[in-house]
């Protein structure tokens, strides 16, 4: 058994630190990458576009560079409170524009679930930080 003290606290932000990267590096990297499936921010601002946001080409930039720069710096354990208020909100506005609608959870799969964990996730980095095993 595991003893829930300061050093499995840390253990446990680490992990917490590494999931969310890989998520966030997962969905983040085609957003950037104009040779993935997604074409980079010009095809993801077109996504975007379809959903009346505004100024889509800047925010489809803006999450790319979120999405995986913050990756980087959530492994690293930098800047991790504000990346994780960051995260947070990115995932409040996919619930509130990609999912709009939706219910939280659906057998055929287009509920917001996992929109909500990750942006609870990120809130619990805001509130947590990077604990002590970080840069």
């Amino acid at each position: 058994m595991v003893e829930t003290g300061a050093g499995a606290g840390s253990i446990g932000l680490l992990i917490l630190r590494f999931e969310l990267a890989a998520i966030f590096w997962s969905h983040g990297w085609p957003k950037l990458n104009p040779k993935s499936a997604m074409k980079g921010p010009v095809g993801f601002s077109g996504y975007l576009q379809q959903m009346k946001v505004p100024a889509p080409l800047a925010a489809a930039w803006a999450v790319a560079l979120l999405e995986t720069l913050g990756s980087v710096l959530l492994v690293l354990g930098l800047l991790v409170r504000p990346i994780g208020l960051l995260l947070a909100i990115d995932m409040l506005l996919a619930i509130v524009l990609a999912r709009k609608g939706a219910k939280f959870s659906s057998p055929e799969g287009i509920g917001w679930e996992f929109e909500f964990a990750l942006l609870c996730q990120g809130l619990a980095l805001l509130f947590l930080g990077s604990g002590p095993i970080a840069l």
